[in-house]
């Protein structure tokens, strides 16, 4: 038989699920991967030999668009962070870390604020205000209502995008909601000792709804950052490139005439601004250990 190209869109047990000219083909793959630690990752583009109508072989990998390391998946149009505002509570810190996972690894971001029902008005203000200084940054902000799924499914339309976001936040749910019941994901309520929700997804699958494929990716409670160099975590502030500093390797910590440090009075970058320090400094920290 003649090879075929196709993409992988499910990985489980050492066996790769490849979309080939509308069919799933299960693939296992060429031993000479193994051989040089390559592994193959859901969104790849693959060449495939096939042994059968439903079996075959993984020959060829192309070069990827995009790599995220967390979740760890190729090739994508956007990630989607779904981030809790509430049962867990939200963390920006972590909410930032998740927009430098996909800064650096150059793929757009959607962010997907769930628990909004939980609020109370005054909550719901502050929030606002958080919401409009993402969006002013140029990331697409909605909420998990009927209206913002909707607006959701214009962006995505034809694309292939992944989901990703703390133990609890909803993804799943929000997952099956996108759907419209046509299928239906494993959830899990969340642990009120712990504060987080079961690990619920334990593999990376694209799922087709409508026009569109979204991965669903398993939860964390925490978030490892730490093959970033420090002086690199500038860049991925998107912000920070916008002031003028008088240096040009200014990392935003200690330099006088910081430019970044002297708009820090304003709006949401504070917090932004706090994050980045507490992110630069582990990373020192990290480094002294090692």
């Amino acid at each position: 038989m003649t090879n075929k190209e196709g993409k992988i869109i499910k990985a489980l047990s050492g066996f790769y699920y490849v979309l080939s000219e509308n069919n799933i083909i299960e693939c296992r793959a060429r031993g000479n991967f193994r051989n040089n630690k390559i592994i193959p990752l859901v969104g790849d583009i693959v060449t495939i030999k096939k042994e059968n109508d439903s079996l075959g072989y993984i020959i060829d990998i192309q070069e990827r668009e995009n790599e995220l390391i967390r979740p760890k998946i190729a090739n994508v149009d956007y990630n989607i962070i779904v981030t809790s505002l509430k049962e867990p509570e939200f963390s920006s810190k972590l909410l930032d870390k998740l927009i430098v996972l996909n800064e650096y690894s150059d793929v757009k971001t959607i962010i997907i604020f769930t628990k909004w029902d939980l609020l109370d008005l005054e909550e719901k203000l502050k929030y606002e205000k958080i919401f409009n200084y993402y969006e002013s940054l140029g990331y697409i902000i909605l909420k998990n209502n009927t209206e913002d799924t909707d607006k959701l499914k214009k962006y995505i339309s034809g694309k292939y995008v992944s989901i990703s976001g703390q133990s609890g936040s909803g993804k799943s749910t929000f997952i099956n909601k996108l759907s419209s019941g046509k299928f239906e994901l494993e959830t899990a309520k969340i642990s009120k000792m712990l504060g987080r929700g079961k690990h619920t997804t334990r593999h990376i699958e694209f799922h087709k709804i409508d026009d569109f494929y979204i991965a669903d990716t398993p939860g964390f409670s925490s978030l490892d950052i730490t093959f970033i160099e420090k002086e690199d975590l500038k860049y991925l502030f998107i912000e920070f490139s916008k002031e003028d500093c008088k240096y040009l390797t200014c990392n935003h910590i200690d330099e006088p005439n910081c430019g970044v440090k002297n708009i820090l009075d304003d709006s949401y970058i504070l917090e932004r601004y706090n994050n980045y320090k507490i992110l630069f400094k582990e990373k020192e920290e990290t480094k002294r250990r090692y």
